[in-house]
C-alpha cells in the first residue's frame, strides 16, 4: 500500500463494522467464553458437524453451553423455502445465540435463522425479510458467532445473506445492519480439510470480491486499503495453495484475504461480476466463485478504459511497480490467474454453448449489484463481456 498517495474521496463517505474479529491459529478456543451457560443453536452441514466433533478446541467451547441444538441440514446455496420450513421446526427451541460452523452457505443460513428465531422480529416469512431486513437494526436478531471453515465469502463480517429461490431460479439477498454477526473467529486451521474444488471456488470468490470493491462507485479509502491487501496476497497465494492443500501458511493467507474482502464489500457491496454470476449458478450449477471469476479479467479490462487513478494505486500496491506498463501488468495478472486455474474452460464445460449463456442476459441485471460499477451497463455491454470471457483460454 502506498501511504504517500492516499485515495482522494470527494464528498461524504462512511465506514461501519460492528463485528468483533478474532484472528489466528487456535483462536477458536476463545469461543468458549461466549457460550458458557447459554442455550445455543449450532448451524452446520453434516460434513462440518463431523469436523466439529473431531476438533477438541471447538468441542470444548460448545460443551460449555447449557443446551445445544444441532441443525446440520444446510445445503450449498440455501433455498428460501427450505429455510422457512427449518425456522418453523426450530421455533420452539428458543436459543440465546447461534454458532455458525462452516462455509458461506452455513453462515448465511445462520444469519437468516438469527432473525427468524428472534423474539424481536415478528415476521417468520423469509420473503418478508428480503424486503424488510434493511430496516432492522443491529442487535435485533440473535447473536451469531461465526467460525468459517472455508476462506472465500467473508460472510462472517458482512451484513448480507444470500438465499436462493430455486422455484423461480433467482438469487435473493437479505441485507441490512441486523445481518452483521456478533463475532467472527477466523482460524485457518479449520480450513485445512477443505477439498480442492471448495478451496478453488472460495478463493476465487475472495479475490473477485476484492476487485469488485475497487471498481465500485461506493469505494472508500478504508475499503480500498482492505482490497489492496487482499489482492496483493491472494493472487499469489491461491495458485500455490491449490498445488499443496496442506500448506497451513497459505491457508492462513487466504483466511486473511477472505476476511479483508468481506470487510471491503461490507461497505461497497459487490458489482457486475456477481450480478452476471447468479444465473450461471442458478441455471448451470456453476460454483459461485468460479461463476464470479469467469468475467473478472474482461470486466477489469473494460474498467481500465475509464481509469481515474484507482487502478494505478492498485498496481502500485500489488507489484510496487512504476512506469507506463503498470496497468498492463495488472491486467495480465488477472488473465494469468484465469488461465492457470482454468476458469473459462470450467464454465464452458458446464454451459452447452455461447448461445445458452447469452440467453440469460436479461437475468444478469441484479439491482444493488450491477449499478455499483463505474461502467454504465447496458444489455450490449453484458453481451460483450460474455463473448469476450467465453473466448478466454
Amino acid at each position: 500500500m502506498d501511504w504517500r498517495n492516499p485515495m482522494e474521496i470527494k464528498g461524504i463517505w462512511s465506514h461501519h463494522s460492528p463485528v468483533r474479529v478474532i484472528f489466528g491459529r487456535g483462536c477458536r478456543s476463545a469461543l468458549k467464553d461466549q457460550l458458557v451457560g447459554k442455550s445455543i443453536l449450532l448451524v452446520c452441514t453434516k460434513r462440518s458437524r463431523q469436523q466439529l466433533l473431531g476438533d477438541s478446541l471447538v468441542c470444548a467451547a460448545v460443551k460449555s453451553a447449557k443446551k445445544i441444538v444441532y441443525f446440520d441440514s444446510v445445503e450449498p446455496n440455501p433455498d428460501i423455502e427450505m429455510l422457512q420450513l427449518y425456522s418453523r421446526e426450530l421455533s420452539n427451541e428458543r436459543p440465546e445465540c447461534i454458532v455458525a460452523f462452516g462455509g458461506g452457505s452455513v453462515i448465511d443460513s445462520a444469519k437468516c435463522l438469527a432473525l427468524a428465531l428472534s423474539p424481536s422480529v415478528k415476521t417468520k416469512l423469509f420473503r418478508e425479510l428480503v424486503v424488510s431486513s434493511a430496516n432492522l437494526a443491529y442487535g435485533i436478531g440473535l447473536p451469531v458467532y461465526a467460525l468459517p471453515t472455508t476462506a472465500g465469502t467473508g460472510a462472517e463480517v458482512t451484513p448480507f445473506a444470500t438465499v436462493w429461490d430455486y422455484s423461480r431460479r433467482q438469487k435473493l439477498s437479505i441485507a441490512g445492519p441486523a445481518l452483521f454477526p456478533h463475532a467472527a473467529f477466523i482460524d485457518s486451521e479449520l480450513s485445512v480439510t477443505a477439498p480442492y474444488n471448495v478451496t478453488l471456488s472460495t478463493g476465487l470468490d475472495a479475490i473477485n470480491q476484492s476487485v469488485e470493491s475497487i471498481w465500485n462507485l461506493n469505494l472508500t479509502p478504508i475499503s480500498e486499503m482492505f482490497a489492496h491487501q487482499a489482492l496483493h496476497q491472494g493472487i499469489s497465494a491461491l495458485p500455490r495453495l491449490l498445488i499443496d492443500l496442506k500448506r497451513l501458511d497459505l491457508r492462513e493467507i487466504m483466511a486473511r484475504v477472505s476476511l479483508l474482502s468481506g470487510l471491503a464489500i461490507s461497505q461497497t457491496r459487490t458489482s457486475i461480476c456477481h450480478s452476471i454470476s447468479y444465473p450461471l449458478t442458478a441455471h448451470f450449477g456453476i460454483p459461485h466463485g468460479i461463476a464470479c471469476a469467469f468475467t473478472m479479467p474482461t470486466v477489469l479490462q473494460m474498467h481500465l478504459r475509464i481509469e481515474d487513478h484507482r487502478f494505478h494505486r492498485l498496481a502500485d500496491a500489488m507489484f510496487s511497480c512504476h512506469g507506463d506498463d503498470k496497468l498492463e501488468k495488472l491486467l495480465v495478472s488477472f488473465q494469468t490467474l484465469n488461465r492457470e486455474l482454468q476458469v473459462s474452460s470450467r464454465v464452458r464445460s458446464a454451459v452447452p454453448n455461447l448461445e445458452s449463456l447469452l440467453n440469460l442476459k436479461s437475468e444478469m441485471f441484479t439491482a444493488g449489484r450491477i449499478n455499483n460499477s463505474m461502467l454504465t451497463i447496458s444489455p450490449e455491454t453484458v453481451e460483450e463481456i460474455l463473448r469476450l470471457s467465453w473466448s478466454l483460454p
